[in-house]
């Protein structure tokens, strides 16, 4: 795939994207074993090679695996300075849509506060300390792809500020008469 992907360059081929999707499939289904194939090989593939692959990759910055969410970050940089206009709404709500990170943060310290509260476990605190676990390994993960999209956020600031500051408002503004409707 990685030979097949670097020696064609139209890019617009159904087969390239094809092949493109694949391997960000193999990247997702086997980030450590393949790890220094991607870190040396995909490394050098252009931008412009998965900017047809956007959506997929804004849904894998919750993956669970810390490297496949960082390769996938700096794919998405690359393409914030070589194609901002394709991913700067995406980035704009992403980075302004703190109500899920808020709402996992107030159950995390619920979860806390019950956990250290109790000063025995039965067998049903066993598997309320198994939910609470996957709450916070949820919550981690959350949080790192807030991280990935302030650090996408901020190189579409540091190139591309004005329009930014546009879209902010945009979305603001259409948050704000979707409330008012409400």
């Amino acid at each position: 795939y990685i030979r097949k992907r670097k020696t064609n360059n139209n890019d617009d081929d159904a087969s390239n994207v094809l092949v493109t999707s694949r391997l960000l499939r193999v990247l997702v289904r086997y980030p450590q074993q393949l790890r220094t194939i991607f870190e040396t090989n995909l490394l050098n593939l252009p931008t412009i090679a998965w900017k047809r692959l956007i959506p997929q990759l804004f849904s894998r910055l919750n993956h669970p695996s810390s490297f496949v969410r960082d390769y996938v970050t700096n794919l998405l940089i690359g393409i914030a300075k070589d194609f901002p206009q394709l991913i700067l709404y995406s980035v704009v709500v992403g980075i302004t849509d703190d109500s899920k990170i808020r709402r996992i943060k107030s159950r995390d310290d619920n979860i806390w506060q019950r956990k250290f509260a109790s000063t025995h476990e039965s067998e049903d605190d066993i598997d309320e300390d198994d939910e609470e676990e996957d709450d916070i390994e949820k919550q981690e993960n959350a949080v790192a792809m807030q991280n990935s999209f302030r650090l996408i956020y901020n190189v579409l600031s540091e190139t591309n500020s004005h329009v930014v500051e546009q879209v902010k408002l945009f979305v603001h503004e259409i948050r704000r008469v979707y409330c008012s409707m409400g």
